[in-house]
C-alpha cells in the first residue's frame, strides 16, 4: 500500500538564479516498499523523481544515503544524538535538487508567463488553480554511474500525477449543496493570489480568486484540501456546512463560511471558504507560541469573542465540534475566528463521550480560555486580570 510524506523543506535556490526548486511531496511503496517517488516543483514543472535500491546498488555511497532517507519516510528512522528524522529529509531534499540541476536546466530554464514575478507584483499575471493541478510534468529516475547520482528524464509524464488529492462524495450530499446555493467550480475558474510573488513558483496556492455571484467582482477565498483518502473528513466538513447555510446564524457570526466547491472530472479538489487575513505579528491560530508579549487585555477580548460566537452556534442549533484553541484564528484586526466545524475531537480538549455535542464545545471553551490565562505568557500590564467569566 502506497503512502505520502507532505515535504516541508524549503526553497532551495540552484545556480541558475531564474529557477527556484522545493520538494511537494515523497511517495513511498510505489513499485517495492523501498521504492519512493519525490515530487518537485520548479518554475512552474512537476517532476516527479522515481527512487528505487535496484538503479544505485552499484555505489555504496548514494545507497546509503537512499536507505538512511527512505527510513525516514517511512517513519522508521532510529534517532541518534546527532540526526533527526526531519533533518534527514531536508538534507536529502537539498542533495536531491542539485542533483537534479541539470534536468531542471533543461527542463524549466524559465519562468512560464503567468509565473512572472514581475507581473505578479503588478498584477499584470494571476497563476490559474488549473495550472498548480495539470502543471508541465515530467518522469524521471535517480540512478548512478561511476560511484556518484545520475539523473534521468525518463519522459514526459503520461497522465496527471496530481499530488492535491481528489476525494468523492455522495451523489445525494452534492444534490444537496447546489440546492442550497453552493456552486462547483473548474479550476480554469479559480485564479492564484500569493502574497509574494516568488512564492507563486514553489508554494501550494491557499489563497485564491474567485467570481462567487456572477458580479465580475472576485472574491478572496481560502483554498482547503484535505489527504488522500479524505472523503470521509471531507463529507463531514460539507454536511457542517450545509447545517450552517440552512441554519439562522447570523451572517455577521465570526464563523468561517463555504462559498464553493472546486471539482476535477466530477471528484472534489478541494473547498472554497471564508479567507481570513492573518498577516502580521499577533494573527493566526492560537498555538502557544502566538500568544507570548500578547497584553492580557487582548486576550480577553479573544475569550469573550469566542464565547459569544460559540453562544450564536448553539442559539442557531449548531455545534462547533472539534473544540482548541488551534481552531481559533486570529485575523489582522485582532478579532477571533471559529474554523473547522467539521466535528470530531482532541483528546485534551474535550471528553470523547462529549464531542460533537454543546457541553463537548463549553467544555473545549473553557479549556481555550486557560489556555488564554496562562500567567506564563509575559503580559505588558502588570494590574491586568484575565477574567473567565
Amino acid at each position: 500500500m502506497a503512502s505520502s510524506h507532505m515535504a516541508s523543506s524549503s526553497p532551495s535556490p540552484i545556480k541558475n538564479r531564474r529557477i527556484l526548486a522545493k520538494v511537494l511531496m515523497d511517495r513511498h511503496g510505489y513499485g517495492g516498499p523501498d521504492d519512493c517517488i519525490t515530487s518537485i516543483r520548479c518554475n512552474g514543472r512537476e517532476f516527479h523523481i522515481e527512487m528505487s535500491p535496484f538503479y544505485i546498488c552499484d555505489s555504496p555511497v548514494v545507497e546509503a544515503r537512499y536507505r538512511k532517507f527512505i527510513a525516514a519516510v517511512k517513519g522508521e528512522f532510529v534517532e541518534d544524538a546527532e540526526e533527526d528524522e526531519h533533518d534527514v529529509l531536508e538534507d536529502f531534499h537539498e542533495w536531491l535538487i542539485v542533483a537534479f540541476e541539470p534536468v531542471f536546466l533543461e527542463l524549466a530554464p524559465d519562468v512560464p508567463p503567468s509565473f512572472d514575478p514581475e507581473k505578479l507584483a503588478t498584477g499584470e499575471a494571476h497563476p490559474l488553480l488549473s495550472e498548480y493541478l495539470f502543471p508541465e510534468e515530467y518522469r524521471c529516475r535517480l540512478e548512478t554511474e561511476n560511484d556518484k547520482a545520475f539523473p534521468v528524464h525518463v519522459r514526459d509524464a503520461e497522465s496527471r500525477f496530481i499530488h492535491t488529492p481528489l476525494n468523492d462524495i455522495h451523489p445525494e450530499l452534492a444534490r444537496e449543496l447546489r440546492q442550497c446555493g453552493v456552486r462547483f467550480f473548474d479550476p480554469f475558474e479559480v485564479a492564484v493570489a500569493f502574497r509574494k510573488p516568488r512564492d507563486a513558483l514553489v508554494e501550494e496556492p491557499t489563497r485564491v480568486l474567485v467570481e462567487l455571484d456572477g458580479s465580475g467582482r472576485k472574491t478572496l477565498c481560502f483554498f482547503k484540501t484535505f489527504g488522500l483518502g479524505g472523503d470521509i473528513a471531507l463529507e463531514d466538513e460539507l454536511e457542517a456546512h450545509l447545517r450552517v447555510i440552512r441554519s439562522t446564524l447570523a451572517p455577521d457570526a465570526r464563523v468561517v463560511r463555504l462559498h464553493g466547491v472546486v471539482t476535477v472530472d466530477g471528484r472534489i479538489a478541494g473547498l472554497l471558504l471564508t479567507h481570513i487575513d492573518h498577516g502580521r505579528q499577533n494573527s493566526g491560530p492560537l498555538f502557544e507560541d502566538h500568544l507570548l508579549h500578547v497584553p492580557i487585555a487582548l486576550r480577553q477580548r479573544w475569550a469573550n469573542q469566542i464565547r459569544e460566537t460559540v453562544e450564536q452556534l448553539h442559539d442557531a442549533g449548531l455545534v462547533w465540534g472539534d473544540a482548541k484553541a488551534e481552531n481559533v484564528m486570529i485575523d489582522t484586526n485582532d478579532d477571533a475566528w471559529l474554523i473547522d466545524l467539521g466535528g470530531g475531537y482532541t483528546e485534551g480538549w474535550v471528553d470523547k463521550d462529549k464531542a460533537g455535542t454543546k457541553e463537548g464545545d463549553l467544555q473545549g471553551v473553557a479549556k481555550i480560555i486557560e489556555h488564554l490565562s496562562n500567567e506564563e505568557y509575559e503580559s505588558y500590564s502588570e494590574t491586568d486580570s484575565f477574567k473567565s467569566d
